[in-house]
């Protein structure tokens, strides 16, 4: 496809997509309106730069137009991806001939059924999220294969912009040891994608003098979705005294569930959740006072509120601590779409400006997805971008490691205790 410029000279058409779960029900609207600011966010960016990206000397300068085509992989009945439509945006996007880049997925699950069709065509894929350590680092907390079994072609196509669970098992410890954590019990379901941080944790707590008292893998929370139904397992971590606890899993009702369950059974231990597992759904679940949870004695009474025991680590910071030029970006956002932004926008307005920074560095070659993926991957240097200075790894990684602890309130929102800082 070709556009025609301002000249008489014909400008060739590129086109990158986005896949986010950006609709849902009435019940999840926190959630899409955090994947909506990504998408918005990257919008934006595009806009700022006229759809277009010039390249090359005088004389032998050239042009894009760079269109922008969203996804939407959102189950309607709970907010969440869905598997078909995941693999489906997937396959749409990877078949289309001017597609130059792919801006999703957002969890890593669905990131784990997007990539590898992206792949097969050596489609450049930049998640705002997705920080399973299995994409980019072959770790003992893995899956079976990973992270080759994504990368038919041989070559890395991934990259994301926040860090891995990698540097983020890392900050966890941290921040645990800062509050005074000596005994740990670590819990993980049957995810890998929302587990691996729970055995990453596990490996690195006794390095900084955390003694690990127990490990409870593998926890079905897809099917037990009640309070009571943890009762057996929060009793057996209450018996070996933990006072800290930190569980790796999908941010369903299950694993609210044996939150509440663990809070009741033990109720001055110090909670952990990883960024993953820190949904507006879950905060606000756990924060809830409804339905029954049973003592250690057998007794069952109202759930209590887990909001002050619950302790997050999330590599999305106040606004305050992006740089300036992030308050310009999200001014921007509130004129274009008259609507509040999130933090999040800024990760969408990042990945965007990256990918329209590669197709100008590569220059003609940009329609050749291994040169393109080469100079993203390799030749970019230092990022100066709306959340941070950073480099890109040749696997795919981000060099940012800042994090914020955060400490769950009354109303389910997260209020800032520390600021983490690995490097």
């Amino acid at each position: 496809m070709r556009v025609q410029s301002d000249t008489t000279a014909t400008v060739k058409a590129l086109t990158v997509y986005t896949d986010l779960p950006v609709l849902g029900p009435a019940s999840a609207r926190q959630r899409p309106a955090q994947q909506l600011s990504i998408e918005n966010g990257a919008r934006l960016a595009l806009e700022q730069w006229q759809h277009r990206v010039s390249y090359g000397p005088p004389g032998r300068a050239g042009s894009y137009h760079v269109y922008f085509k969203t996804l939407n992989d959102a189950d309607p009945a709970t907010g969440d991806y869905s598997q078909n439509l995941t693999a489906a945006n997937a396959q749409t996007a990877s078949s289309d001939p001017t597609t130059v880049a792919y801006i999703g997925d957002f969890d890593s699950a669905a990131t784990a059924l997007s990539l590898q069709a992206l792949n097969q065509n050596g489609i450049l894929q930049v998640s705002p999220w997705s920080p399973y350590v299995g994409f980019t680092d072959a770790n003992p907390a893995d899956g079976t294969g990973d992270p080759a079994r994504y990368y038919p072609t041989g070559h890395n196509s991934f990259a994301r912009l926040v860090p891995s669970d990698l540097a983020e098992a890392e900050a966890i410890v941290r921040y645990m040891q800062s509050l005074g954590v000596t005994r740990l019990y670590v819990l993980g379901d049957v995810s890998v994608f929302d587990a691996a941080i729970a055995q990453l944790v596990a490996n690195d707590a006794p390095k900084d003098g955390i003694t690990v008292v127990g490990e409870y893998p593998a926890i079905d929370t897809q099917t037990n979705t009640q309070p009571q139904g943890y009762a057996q397992i929060a009793t057996a971590v209450a018996a070996v005294r933990p006072d800290a606890v930190l569980l790796g899993a999908t941010p369903g009702i299950g694993a609210m569930a044996l939150w509440r369950e663990l809070h009741t059974i033990l109720p001055q231990a110090r909670l952990f959740a990883p960024s993953t597992l820190a949904t507006p759904e879950f905060l606000a679940a756990i924060a809830s006072t409804q339905g029954l949870c049973r003592t250690a004695a057998g007794q069952s009474l109202k759930c209590q509120s887990v909001a002050g025991a619950t302790y997050v680590t999330s590599p999305i910071l106040e606004p305050r601590q992006y740089p300036a030029a992030a308050r310009a970006v999200l001014h921007a956002y509130r004129k274009r779409f008259g609507i509040a932004p999130t933090a999040y926008a800024l990760y969408g307005y990042s990945a965007m400006t990256d990918v329209l920074l590669a197709i100008r560095k590569a220059g003609r070659q940009a329609t050749n997805h291994v040169k393109l993926l080469s100079v993203f991957l390799h030749h970019m240097g230092v990022i100066h971008s709306v959340i941070g200075s950073y480099t890109i790894n040749g696997n795919g990684d981000s060099s940012l490691s800042t994090f914020d602890g955060y400490r769950v309130t009354a109303d389910g929102a997260l209020a800032l205790v520390r600021e983490i800082r690995l490097r």
